[in-house]
C-alpha cells in the first residue's frame, strides 16, 4: 500500500532526482492569519513556495465559491489558474508541508487531487 506521506530522507532523495518536485509551504494559523507568511519568510525548505490558506487555498472577496464557510473552496478553474501562474503542470511532483500537524498541507493535497493532479 502506498502512502502520500514522505519523510525527510525521502524528500532529500526526491530533491536530488532529475525531476525535482515543486514544494509548497502551507503553514497557517486560523487565530493569527499573519503568522503563516511570517513563519514562511523566517524559515522554509529551499525553493518552497508559500501556499497561503487565505489567498490561494480559499475563495475570497467576490470570487466564485464552491461552498460556504470561513475558508470556502475556490472553483476548480480559479484554483487551476493560480497553479498555472506559478508554473505547475500535470507532470510535476508536488510536496506539501506545514507546521500545523499537516492540516493545511492536507488541504492543498486534497485540492490538487480534486483538481485532477495526482502526483502529490
Amino acid at each position: 500500500m502506498s502512502t502520500p506521506l514522505m519523510n525527510v530522507d525521502g524528500l532529500r532523495q526526491l530533491m536530488r532526482s532529475s525531476t525535482k518536485p515543486r514544494i509548497f509551504d502551507c503553514t497557517g494559523d486560523l487565530m493569527k492569519p499573519e503568522n503563516g507568511p511570517v513563519q514562511y519568510r523566517e524559515q522554509h525548505i529551499a525553493g518552497a513556495r508559500y501556499a497561503d490558506l487565505n489567498l490561494y487555498l480559499s475563495a475570497h472577496g467576490n470570487q466564485p465559491k464552491v461552498n460556504g464557510g470561513r475558508h470556502p473552496l475556490p472553483t476548480r478553474e480559479n484554483f487551476a489558474a493560480w497553479l498555472a501562474t506559478i508554473g505547475l503542470n500535470q507532470n510535476m511532483q508536488v510536496v506539501a508541508y506545514d507546521r500545523s500537524n499537516n492540516s493545511y498541507a492536507a488541504r492543498l493535497w486534497w485540492m490538487l487531487q480534486w483538481a485532477g493532479h495526482g502526483a502529490v
